[in-house]
């Protein structure tokens, strides 16, 4: 089956946080987009969901951030604890937004999936899988789809790889890393109800040695208890996950006795295959956003800053294209400039500390004549 396809200015493969807001924009624009996913929504996907302002004022352009600033405390405390010495501070930011949020990712992209679902102009297809590319002339024009009961073809001026981490349009493009980073860390994370309040609402961060506990309120009532460890320990949190994530989290002495009443919800969820990378996010036809693009360890909690920001990017840069006002190549040089400009000390921050934490810890300390 071979969709209208003349109609449609971009494909967008992946509805998550980068391609909805991508989406939105466009459609805003009056450009038709056709986005599909393998999901259906609401739904969760593995990922720690910790922002700031970056993702704020997106979320504000495209009239979402009423909605996602209600559904979680604003945290307004870094709480910090390295080798048992705390110090707690404001969030002080030079912008309107001076706290933190954490947001379960299936209360969020809910959020963002039905905005688009409400723009003029957007179409969804839910749990579809891209099985191929469509080309002419060199250039990338379409894709093959699979869905439960159907397939077929659809064709667009540009398509976009919202994909995430393990995208399909990055392999099929066969793009490539300006920087690369190998697998350092190993993140598991898990809900909990009933931990008993610290100062705040806090955004708390324990550091033993190489190790890295998170606890942040959510949506729901819930806390979110995440363990950042070394990659070498990786194998030892796969055979038993339960037992080493508890462990590491009785193991942070400030933690730990406001744990004795809290009850987990849900199970520990995790991953240890997270590298680092920027690729060059364009070429013939095609453009990469999101996680599809940069990916980095998440101990850094950058992800949504960077996948939403990025988005406002490559929407603004496509406009400009689809309108004539610039051609292909500059509109997309254009895009990966800013692109870099934002997010390559972020980049390279995460990756370096990625390593090993206690330099940056240490330095923390001094600065504060701590150490």
């Amino acid at each position: 089956m071979m969709d209208n396809t003349s109609n449609y200015d971009v494909i967008v493969i992946g509805a998550r946080v980068a391609g909805s807001i991508l989406a939105t924009l466009l459609g805003e624009m009056g450009y038709r987009v056709l986005v599909f996913d393998r999901a259906t929504f609401p739904s969760d996907t593995l990922s720690t969901h910790f922002f700031r302002a970056p993702a704020l004022r997106v979320f504000k352009k495209i009239g979402v951030y009423e909605e996602v600033q209600s559904a979680a405390p604003h945290l307004t405390v870094n709480y910090n604890v390295i080798d048992g010495i705390v110090f707690a501070e404001a969030v002080d930011r030079p912008d309107d937004y001076p706290f933190y949020m954490c947001v379960r990712r299936i209360t969020l992209d809910d959020i963002l999936v039905r905005r688009m679902k409400k723009t003029p102009n957007v179409e969804l297809r839910e749990g579809i899988k891209i099985t191929g590319l469509l080309r002419e002339n060199g250039l990338v024009a379409g894709v093959k789809w699979k869905g439960s009961h159907q397939e077929g073809e659809a064709q667009a001026k540009v398509v976009v790889g919202a994909d995430g981490v393990n995208s399909f349009m990055a392999k099929a493009v066969d793009a490539q890393s300006e920087y690369q980073e190998p697998i350092n860390r190993a993140m598991y994370y898990a809900y909990y109800r009933g931990i008993t309040a610290n100062e705040g609402p806090a955004a708390e961060f324990h550091y033993r040695d190489n190790t890295l506990v998170y606890c942040f309120p959510c949506d729901d009532d819930l806390a979110l208890l995440a363990v950042s460890v070394p990659i070498s320990e990786f194998a030892a949190f796969k055979r038993n996950p339960d037992a080493r994530f508890f462990s590491e989290l009785k193991a942070m002495a400030d933690l730990a006795p406001r744990l004795s009443s809290a009850q987990r919800a849900g199970q520990v969820r995790g991953s240890g295959s997270i590298p680092g990378y920027l690729r060059i996010p364009y070429g013939k036809g095609w453009a990469l956003v999101g996680d599809a693009a940069m990916a980095m360890d998440p101990w850094s909690g950058q992800g949504i800053d960077q996948a939403s920001t990025h988005a406002l990017l490559l929407a603004q840069y496509l406009g400009d294209y689809l309108s004539g006002r610039r051609d292909w190549e500059p509109a997309m040089q254009a895009y990966h400039q800013e692109r870099k400009e934002f997010s390559l000390k972020t980049y390279q921050r995460t990756c370096k500390f990625s390593v090993d934490l206690r330099p940056m810890t240490r330095a923390a300390l001094e600065r504060r004549g701590l150490g």
